[in-house]
């Protein structure tokens, strides 16, 4: 390693080169041009002759323990590093040193400790020595997905170096405005200024640490906001910028904790949903599982026999079930693998669409499959062992940090068996508002505390971390399938943007984009029975039944729009309600009225389906007879139908009716294997023992 005359002296001592170890590298550096010409031995004894002129030089004891590694001497070059350390447990380029021992055995984590170790050690004067390390921290951080404390790492790199081509592209290309990231990873956080009103010591200290936050190492940074924030805990623009500042070092859950509390104290709400994105990035970081509400499922496995995973394989081609993608190496097979949907029938119609169950890569004898939804992988992987298990051996699973572009992977579909563009665009785009406009609405969120968007938005503080997690979805999806969506539709349905102009009295060109509020404000009498529907599907998903209900009996008060004539849907929603609030009369009239006009309307088709309710509907009231009746008319007309007797032998057991529920679940699991049906099988038998064990 060159050293430039003037620059600080490597051995950390604070010195010059040229008036500390410049006399002893005239002698190291013969000993690593002997190393470099094949003279292995002869310049280990040069080294020991320089150890021998000085014996309590850091760097002498340092640059053997480099010379002893690169002869692959690796005992004996930390053994070397620790007589380093024993004269200068400081040694910068010790611990620099030893983290590039961390580093070649893949202990990425143990190797970053001791490259930041190195950093802090240097003195900043010392621009290339302090570019090295934080050009290894850039990559370590990076490994781990910190691309926060990557970035960081990589403007120093920069500033210690600004002629430096190579690192200037990398970081373009990694944090640019093309980056592949989201926004909040690639950002150049900056930070905040104290309140203009500061004044007195603590103003004073204030700028203090402002100005020295160019020259400092990170970590003199940190602390001097530690400093801040401990001196007065009501600071905001303190408790933000010792977030960046431990964001930086990586520190993510230290700067997490940091970015809460400027949360909770800022008055900026836009400014607080930015620092919560910046959080959700963080999140996704190694070590931070337990705080992401996203992760990564993974199974690898050595392929022992390739036939049963050929053949598996022919059949999800077949199925339109596999995606190969095209990685450009020889003997590389990569893939997307689609989810399965329920099979209605023994021989499934192909696929037009389906959502990414998993990812699929085999190479060099070895097959990885992995994907972020832990229930289609789950699954996924159940069948890829029970297909192609004989030849594998057993798999070595793991839960970890997911990629960005993962995050959204759940609400994107692939319409695979389309060749119409727009009609594909359009699917895609339905799937993403069913999902984020629904499912994800109600799902309890780890950056929300546990609380689901739906129950946040109304909350000061939650309401501004909702829109910071609604931001980074957006940025997440930016760069893939699913760029065009638009996130204020989520926004709009959360209260967390205002309603566009609208004529006065005029319906919405959109219902299904609107919130809890806008629907409640609708015109029902001006709403067309498309409209009605939609409304009613757009208020289940917020959760807000009372409008819901309202929408319902609007609907069923009407005759029946043509063409549709069943009303079931909208009278099995009201009768939920009704038992949702303890109301069993009323779900029972609710299904007499829904019966006679399905009767008048629609040719008594859903007969079963109001029968199958009114059975459930007796057995929550206690009626143990009228529920044993109903199912046993409804026994009588569909005999193949195993959900009705399973529903027949869970509801007696509900009324401790064991007799009666074994009866119903032992007819059951023999009609079940005349139908070869060894889902159904199965959980009438699970019924049956729970009835046998009832009845002792």
């Amino acid at each position: 390693m060159a050293l430039e005359p003037y620059s600080s002296c490597p051995c950390g001592s604070g010195k010059k080169f040229k008036w500390c170890c410049q006399p002893i590298h005239v002698q190291i550096d013969r000993a690593f041009q002997q190393d470099a010409e094949g003279q292995h031995e002869v310049a280990l004894r040069l080294m020991d002759e320089v150890i021998a002129e000085h014996p309590a030089n850091p760097e002498a004891w340092g640059r053997k323990a480099q010379l002893l590694y690169q002869t692959g001497k690796v005992e004996q070059a930390e053994e070397a590093i620790q007589k380093a350390f024993e004269i200068a447990p400081q040694y910068p380029f010790g611990h620099l040193l030893r983290g590039m021992f961390r580093y070649q055995e893949g202990e990425i984590p143990g190797a970053l400790l001791l490259f930041r170790k190195a950093a802090e050690y240097y003195d900043p004067a010392a621009q290339d020595l302090v570019a090295q390390a934080y050009g290894m921290i850039a990559d370590c951080e990076l490994r781990l997905n910190r691309p926060v404390a990557a970035s960081a790492a990589l403007r120093i790199v920069l500033r210690n170096q600004p002629s430096d081509v190579e690192t200037r592209e990398q970081f373009e290309a990694a944090f640019g405005p093309k980056g592949r990231m989201p926004a909040a990873a690639r950002k150049e956080y900056t930070f905040l200024s104290p309140a203009p009103s500061l004044a007195g010591d603590r103003r004073a200290a204030w700028d203090r640490t402002l100005a020295g936050v160019e020259s400092a190492r990170l970590g003199e940074v940190a602390r001097a906001f530690e400093e801040l924030a401990r001196g007065d805990p009501e600071d905001a623009a303190a408790a933000y910028n010792l977030g960046v500042a431990r964001a930086w070092l990586g520190g993510n859950p230290a700067a997490l904790e940091a970015l809460d509390r400027y949360v909770r104290l800022s008055s900026d709400e836009d400014r607080a949903a930015e620092a919560w994105a910046l959080a959700e990035v963080l999140r996704c970081a190694f070590g931070m599982d337990e705080q992401c509400d996203y992760h990564e499922y993974s199974i690898g496995y050595q392929i022992r026999d390739g036939r049963p995973l050929e053949n598996l394989l022919r059949d999800w081609g077949a199925a339109r079930r596999l995606l190969r993608l095209n990685t450009g190496e020889e003997n590389v097979f990569s893939g997307l693998v689609l989810d399965m949907p329920p099979r209605f029938t023994a021989v499934p119609a192909p696929l037009e669409a389906a959502p990414l169950a998993a990812y699929l890569l085999i190479t060099e004898g070895i097959v990885r499959l992995w994907g972020p939804v832990q229930e289609r992988f789950d699954r996924t992987r159940a069948e890829f062992e029970q297909k192609a298990g004989p030849g594998l051996s057993e798999g070595q699973a793991r839960v970890g940090r997911p990629a960005f572009g993962d995050v959204t992977a759940e609400a994107l579909i692939f319409p695979v068996g389309l060749t119409d563009q727009a009609e594909a665009e359009r699917r895609i785009d339905l799937a993403a508002q069913q999902f984020f406009e629904g499912l994800w609405l109600q799902r309890p969120l780890r950056s929300l505390g546990g609380i689901a968007p739906i129950d946040a938005a109304g909350h000061v503080v939650l309401r501004r971390k909702l829109r910071g997690v609604i931001q980074f979805l957006q940025d997440c999806a930016a760069g893939g399938a699913l760029h065009d969506y638009d996130f204020d539709r989520v926004r709009r349905k959360l209260g967390l943007t205002a309603a566009g102009p609208a004529a006065p009295g005029a319906p919405p060109t959109d219902v299904t984009a609107l919130g809890a509020a806008e629907l409640a404000a609708l015109q029902v009498e001006t709403l067309t029975d498309d409209q009605l529907q939609q409304a009613l599907q757009t208020a289940q998903r917020l959760d807000a039944h009372e409008i819901g209900t309202q929408f319902a009996r609007a609907l069923v008060a009407r005759p029946p729009a043509e063409g549709h004539p069943d009303r079931y849907p909208y009278y099995s929603y009201l009768v939920e309600r009704a038992l949702a609030t303890g109301n069993t009369q009323e779900a029972l009239d609710t299904l007499n009225e829904g019966e006679k006009a399905d009767c008048e309307q629609n040719e008594g088709r859903r007969r079963n389906d109001y029968e199958l309710r009114r059975g459930k509907v007796h057995a929550r009231r206690g009626e143990a007879d009228a529920a044993h009746d109903v199912f046993e008319r409804l026994i009588q007309r569909d005999p193949s139908n195993m959900s009705v007797r399973a529903a027949a032998a869970e509801a007696m057991l509900t009324l401790r009716q064991g007799q009666r529920a074994l009866r119903f679940a032992e007819e059951g699991v023999t009609q079940a294997r005349k139908q070869n049906d060894r889902d159904s099988e199965g959980h009438l038998m699970e019924l049956a023992a729970a009835a046998r064990k009832q009845g002792t």
